[in-house]
């Protein structure tokens, strides 16, 4: 369970560093292309990189997210020792997670569902399904779900047509599904959240630039007089009115090209390698390090520290000490932490030899 606490928080901390590097640098920039690449990678690496084993820090065990990795254990078999509120803790995680699965499939069978019960036509690259739901149009997939009673000729429509088209070819339906798969997952980090949003957006951005809509804000807005948005939870499919719509204005308007477009692009490297960087910091070595690497070493340490114990100690203390190491072994003590405490004993015991030699 520490591990998977410790896992969260390193994903926590990349999501968080990319995703705030993409509001400063590359929100609604007209880098749409690089932008979606950019949010999904975002992803990625924040499920990858916590997993690499990057340990080569010039300062290994510098507190991260309000300690290092062990502490984050010490403090976790603390909990667990009394109340098991991390053992909970992921247990709910995992229901939480469950739930969220369950109603995105539930949404996605009641799409099909939709296309089981309305009229199906094959066109070129896509499937159009004609129905009398409200929410139309949306796209999911190559599924193009189509008011029955609009009439396709309508200049309007075919704008809006070419729309969901732009989405079908642009193969978005993947982004989001692999997007929403990794929130209902990984519902506890907010970035993901933010990340998924955002990810829609772009998506907007680039299928209303592949209808030619730019800089004819007023044809747009007639496509918007036309259709109603019925905002919804966790929705698989690419709905035409579902994103902020001032910001889809405002991008039809700006038809330049973000400058200096390559240096916003390279700068994500040292964000990437700083993160890579505090990764390697919270990678304490504490056990890992210094810990034996199987159980004859950490038996072997321990007789160690035994024999040089009873060359320096009376017999009665060595028994006391054996009685605290047996205890602490059935505790589930750490074989670090049983050597320090060894140490610290036998330094408390040399101290008062020689007080009592002096004394004499």
């Amino acid at each position: 369970m520490e591990r998977l606490i410790i896992y969260f928080l390193q994903s926590v901390l990349v999501s968080g560093m990319l995703l705030a590097y993409y509001r400063i640098a590359l929100r609604n920039r007209r880098l749409h292309g690089y932008n979606r690449l950019y949010l999904l990678g975002t992803m990625v690496l924040s499920l990858v990189l916590p997993l690499m084993p990057v340990n080569w820090a010039p300062i290994a065990g510098a507190p991260v997210l309000g300690g290092t990795a062990e502490q984050v254990e010490n403090i976790s078999r603390a909990a667990n020792n009394g109340f098991p509120i991390v053992t909970i803790g992921c247990w709910t995680g995992v229901v939480v997670s469950g739930v969220l699965l369950g109603l995105s499939v539930w949404r996605i069978a009641q799409v099909y569902r939709l296309k089981a019960r309305g009229w199906a036509v094959r066109m070129a690259g896509y499937t159009l399904v004609e129905t009398d739901d409200p929410r139309t149009p949306f796209s999911f997939f190559n599924n193009l779900f189509w008011r029955r009673d609009a009439d396709r000729d309508d200049p309007v429509n075919r704008q809006i047509l070419r729309h969901e088209i732009a989405h079908i070819e642009g193969r978005h339906s993947w982004d989001s599904l692999f997007a929403q798969l990794a929130c209902c997952l990984w519902w506890m980090n907010p970035f993901f959240w933010i990340i998924r949003r955002e990810l829609k957006v772009v998506h907007e951005f680039i299928a209303d630039a592949a209808t030619g809509m730019d800089g004819d804000t007023e044809r747009f807005a007639r496509m918007l007089l036309q259709s109603l948005n019925q905002g919804r939870f966790l929705e698989p499919v690419q709905g035409f009115f579902q994103s902020p719509i001032k910001r889809r204005l405002v991008m039809l308007q700006n038809e330049h090209v973000s400058q200096p477009w390559l240096l916003r692009k390279t700068l994500v490297a040292p964000v990437i390698l700083a993160a890579v960087v505090l990764l390697s910091c919270s990678k304490s070595p504490g056990r890992h390090a210094s810990e034996p690497a199987s159980p004859d070493a950490a038996k072997l340490a321990k007789e160690q520290l035994d024999l040089k114990t009873r060359k320096l100690i009376p017999e009665s203390v060595i028994n006391e000490m054996k009685e605290r190491a047996a205890a602490a072994a059935a505790a589930g003590m750490s074989d670090r932490d049983y050597k320090l405490m060894m140490e610290r004993k036998l330094q408390e015991t040399e101290k008062q030899m020689k007080q009592a030699g002096q004394a004499q």
